[in-house]
């Protein structure tokens, strides 16, 4: 949705690239576009907006759901930037002459738990080179959101469309999803955003709803947002409220044992999301004392 990209650009990216754009320009790349790399990643877009010095920047936004990091992005940011450059430079879209192409911006959008620790620079991840090789040596960057740094470290706009969707993505409750869900609803009553409303309807559906309740009875089966909204607040909120709970309880022990012993394994997420209440509670004390993993837990039960 360009609704979603203009509001990176208006709350959450550094300002000096707000100041220099005009984002009544921004556009999508039609799915042809982009060459065989986007196959396998199809929720990565290709955005173009033009600067008002009237050159174009190339947006290439990239997302990231797995909670593992992937080390060399940069290389695959890197190999991603030149093929667009290739689908440029063949579609005949350079600048005027002299025939220079114009800027990519690579944004990385993470979701996972633990926090972005992956070098953003090529350079960083390669030895050093000796003086007679190093300027031949490539040296690319992106620009990494982490949604989860960004709640922790607090400060996202109230009325920022993607800002609420970093916060609804890292709620821990819900009371705090049906308040982030009524901003949205008003945030979208206007007709230009009803795609983007049923868009946001069906990732709670069925994205958030699905992983912070994936055992409850009575899910809403439509996509209506002001249903669902509804529904939270009137439909058997005690028991969604307990099991959300339990599954916020899961979700904070896991973010306090990736700070202080680094990511955690699948099995051991899995286990701690199939935990009782009680068994939560005893882990998240021993977590504070804790020397490594095997104290949290009962010995010899990971």
């Amino acid at each position: 949705s360009p609704h979603m990209v203009r509001a990176l650009f208006q709350g959450i990216l550094p300002p000096a690239l707000l100041a220099m754009l005009d984002l009544d320009t921004l556009e999508p790349l039609p799915t042809n576009y982009v060459s065989g790399w986007q196959r396998d990643r199809r929720g990565d877009l290709v955005w173009r907006v033009r600067r008002r010095d009237g050159i174009m920047l190339y947006l290439l936004i990239l997302l990231e759901h797995q909670s593992d990091q992937d080390r060399i992005m940069g290389i695959r940011i890197m190999g991603y930037s030149a093929l667009l450059y290739e689908d440029i430079t063949m579609r005949d879209l350079v600048q005027p002459p002299p025939q220079r192409l114009p800027p990519v911006l690579p944004i990385v959008l993470y979701s996972g738990e633990s926090r972005w620790t992956a070098p953003t620079r090529v350079a960083d991840l390669m030895d050093e080179a000796p003086p007679v090789l190093q300027p031949y040596q490539p040296d690319m960057r992106y620009l990494v959101l982490d949604e989860g740094a960004l709640v922790e470290q607090g400060g996202l706009p109230g009325d920022n469309l993607a800002g609420l969707l970093f916060r609804l993505e890292h709620s821990q409750g819900i009371e705090q999803t049906q308040e982030l869900l009524q901003t949205i609803l008003r945030l979208t009553r206007r007709p230009q955003y009803r795609e983007l409303r049923r868009a946001f309807g069906g990732w709670v559906r069925h994205v958030l709803f699905a992983r912070a309740l994936p055992q409850a009875a009575n899910l809403p089966d439509s996509d209506d947002l002001q249903e669902i909204s509804t529904m939270l607040t009137t439909h058997s909120k005690k028991d969604w409220g307990y099991q959300w709970r339990q599954e916020g309880a899961a979700d904070m022990l896991e973010r306090q044992m990736t700070r202080k012993f680094g990511s955690l394994p699948d099995t051991m997420r899995q286990r701690l999301r199939e935990a009782s209440g009680e068994q939560l509670e005893a882990w998240s004390l021993n977590v504070l004392d804790a020397a490594g993993l095997e104290d949290v837990f009962d010995r010899g039960s990971i």
